[in-house]
């Protein structure tokens, strides 16, 4: 995140879609839909290569609807010495290491009322954070206390994810200025319970948590979530610590023991090898099968020089093998996404860094997954190199032309970053990719960080929920994603109900590419999607084929002549 050398300066809603679900798990839900305004009936139901010839576009319009959806929320008072949470261990003034209380704020989405309308969760730079419900007429509302999750502790970032297996969403937050990280577990009745030092999530330590990102997922494909917390932390000047990036293996039941070690995953020991000082620092995980043998990978952006891949051998142990697949060039990662932007059918990857005139080898990196576990830098090639002082990153097909689009959360308090513009990169199909934001109607400068698409109307298209450091976020409401789509949301059999890891492909024509995606690795820093595949189709009505798979258990599922514009549930 922070530059080696970097110092710190002072509407209406809209018609909602069908919906519908197929599969024989008996509990399909309510083919009438959710039951506040209806989002419409409700249909339920492997790898992704776009849609064939996709038709010339105009690019969507956006609306920024912030005020109107009850989301003008500020962050929060921004701390200066003395009065940071903090401190600097080598001077004699305490609270006064203010810089990594400007990495914050996140959101995550998810429905965890179950209600069909999804929902957030929104931290703060001032505890308590916000559970905002949505009432499912394009608007929210605060239910924080009467959920019971309100505490006096600030949050580094948060994620939802059913651990317990129980059929609805649990809360993982790591921490901020505090001695562990916090598991809020979901009643099914609106309200929530910590649980974290109980069920070995909280990562408890003398030492203060500098908590970033959260991956959530399944790396030895027993059905259970397993999870890393990530956590930035200098020794210079906050002291030699123990290591708070931790691998939080699930026992089965909704606890968890820390093999972090066992699995051979460290940080420490890379900082004299990438010139850093010493320390970890952790951004943003992700478990992702990136070659396609079904076991997830271990993905971390990281600051100065260290981020990881750690290839997953089987289960049983990771093995780093981040440079030789091509990777680890940029200096400052921080943000990171997962898509298949060129339609060749495997992932590729996206890091948010720093770009400064006077550094100009740094900046993003877009790496393009070649097979054979190699990845080729195409950042230049594709125009994505300068983004400003960047964070959260997403990929997304804005306007329903099969291809995935570019967003970016950028700023930081100095003069060269303080009016970071957030970014819209546009792929189509000629290079470089054209920057488009403001275009759009998405005039965002406010110290972005957080950044996370999400259909929070229900109507179709995916819109743009920005979180900033020190002013209001802001919700840009898609007005005109022309072209046809498909919401595809999987459920699993056993504890993964989420469908975590699996993998989606559609086929829009019977004679053209496939779409993939993979459930849960959209984005990873300070802020969360929902996790469902979203699909632009063009124009094509109806889908000629759907086909969904769950790596634990291998087993796929097949449908043919879907018809678009609705959302699909498929049941294991």
């Amino acid at each position: 995140m922070v530059a080696a050398d970097a110092d710190e300066s002072g509407t209406a809603a809209h018609a909602s879609p069908a919906t519908e679900s197929t599969g024989e798990n008996p509990a399909t839900s309510d083919p009438a839909g959710p039951t506040r305004e209806e989002p419409g009936s409700t249909t339920t139901a492997s790898r992704d290569l776009g849609v064939a010839a996709p038709p010339e576009r105009p690019p969507p319009a956006f609306s920024d609807v912030t005020e109107e959806a009850g989301l003008a929320l500020a962050p929060g008072t921004v701390r200066v010495a003395p009065f940071c949470l903090l401190d600097d261990v080598e001077k004699p003034q305490a609270n006064d290491f203010c810089i990594p209380e400007r990495f914050l704020v996140s959101a995550a989405a998810g429905d965890y009322d179950n209600d069909g309308w999804v929902d957030l969760y929104l931290t703060s730079l001032d505890a308590p954070d916000r559970l905002l419900r949505n009432r499912g007429n394009a608007t929210f509302e605060d239910v924080t206390a009467g959920a019971g999750i309100a505490d006096d502790h600030l949050t580094g970032a948060a994620v939802w994810a059913d651990v317990d297996g129980d059929g609805d969403l649990d809360l993982l937050r790591t921490g901020y200025a505090a001695p562990r990280n916090f598991l809020h577990i979901n009643d099914g009745a609106g309200g929530f319970t910590e649980e974290a030092v109980a069920r070995g999530f909280a990562v408890q330590s003398p030492d203060p948590h500098v908590g970033a990102g959260i991956g959530v997922g399944d790396y030895d494909l027993d059905g259970w979530i397993d999870v890393f917390v990530a956590d930035w932390h200098p020794d210079d000047p906050l002291g030699p610590a123990d290591d708070h990036n931790r691998l939080l293996h699930n026992l089965g039941d909704g606890h968890f023991e820390d093999v972090t070690e066992a699995m051979g995953i460290g940080l420490r020991w890379l900082a004299p090898i990438v010139d850093a000082k010493p320390g970890a620092y952790g951004f943003a995980p992700a478990f992702v099968d990136i070659d396609g043998d079904d076991w997830p990978e271990l993905t971390l952006t990281a600051d100065f020089g260290t981020t990881r891949l750690w290839w997953n051998d089987g289960g049983l142990a990771f093995s780093d093998r981040t440079f030789e697949s091509g990777l680890g060039t940029e200096r400052n990662g921080m943000g990171s996404t997962f898509g298949d932007y060129d339609g060749d059918g495997d992932l590729d990857w996206f890091i948010s860094a720093i770009e400064t005139a006077e550094f100009p080898q740094l900046g993003n990196r877009m790496y393009r997954y070649d097979g054979g576990r190699q990845f080729a830098d195409v950042t230049d090639m594709l125009g994505l190199r300068d983004g400003g002082w960047g964070w959260g990153a997403a990929f997304v097909d804005l306007e329903h032309d099969g291809d995935l689009d570019l967003a970016l959360a950028a700023g930081w308090p100095t003069v060269e970053f303080a009016v970071d513009a957030a970014r819209v990169w546009r792929n189509d199909d000629a290079v470089p990719w054209t920057e488009c934001a403001s275009e759009l109607g998405i005039d965002f400068a406010r110290q972005g960080r957080g950044l996370l698409p999400f259909d929070y109307d229900l109507d179709g298209d995916l819109d743009l929920f920005f979180t900033s450091n020190s002013e209001r976020p802001a919700l840009y409401r898609n007005d005109d994603a022309s072209g046809h789509w498909l919401v595809v949301q999987v459920v699993g059999s056993g504890p993964n109900t989420q469908g975590l890891g699996a993998t989606v492909r559609i086929q829009a024509q019977s004679d053209g590419p496939w779409q993939v995606r993979h459930i849960g690795v959209a984005n990873h820093l300070y802020g969360q999607e929902e996790a469902v595949a979203h699909f632009g189709l063009g124009d094509n009505a109806v889908v000629h084929r759907v086909e969904v798979r769950w790596p634990a258990t291998g087993e796929a599922r097949v449908l043919d002549d879907v018809e678009a514009d609705r959302r699909l549930t498929v049941f294991e």
